[in-house]
């Protein structure tokens, strides 16, 4: 699986914990670390996208954001720009549950499309997919017109959405608040 690379977004401003949540404790580790776990399976390649220099810690190369301040889209596109693979894995630093079996399920509905993502219970996960190097024109425009929404860089590639709902919802959770550990 070495033309595969995976990309974790860790650049989030936490704002709602008030902490940089992938560094934040989940049980015994950084909550990072299980995602790092779990991804070292599919790839050896694997890109931390980050402001922070904390995730030097975990041996992988960490590039910081080009457009600072502009969300998940300019870190997927950061991400996109420094991998030297066609396919890529995009995920969050807070789904510490997700299992690679969920990742093969999209990368085996993946070949033809720019884009391939998780869809669970009707709700899009747009940072559980797989995407192809050739979206990176396309977010970069988004983000040249102020466009951040990820789901808006849709209306312009080729996006399969893939009903998950066979996997455990747990997967799927996003740590976003202390409540939510």
């Amino acid at each position: 699986m070495e033309q595969l690379t995976t990309i974790i977004l860790a650049g989030g401003k936490s704002s709602r914990m008030g902490e940089d949540k992938g560094l934040m404790t989940l049980y015994d580790k950084p909550m990072i670390a299980y995602v790092l776990e779990e991804f070292e399976k599919l790839t050896a390649n694997i890109l931390i996208i980050s402001n922070n220099d904390n995730y030097q810690r975990f041996g992988f190369p960490v590039f910081k954001d080009k457009h600072k301040e502009k969300g998940p889209l300019a870190g997927m596109l950061r991400g996109l720009e420094q991998s030297t693979t066609e396919k890529n894995i995009i995920l969050s630093c807070d789904v510490p549950y997700l299992k690679v079996e969920v990742i093969n399920y999209l990368l085996e509905r993946s070949e033809e499309r720019d884009a391939t993502v998780a869809q669970h219970q009707e709700r899009i996960h747009p940072l559980i997919g797989i995407y192809q190097k050739r979206c990176t024109p396309v977010f970069e425009n988004q983000l040249k017109k102020g466009a951040l929404k990820i789901t808006d860089s849709f209306n312009n590639l080729d996006v399969l959405y893939v009903n998950m709902d066979r996997f455990d919802q747990r997967m799927f959770k996003n740590i976003n608040s202390k409540r939510d550990l």
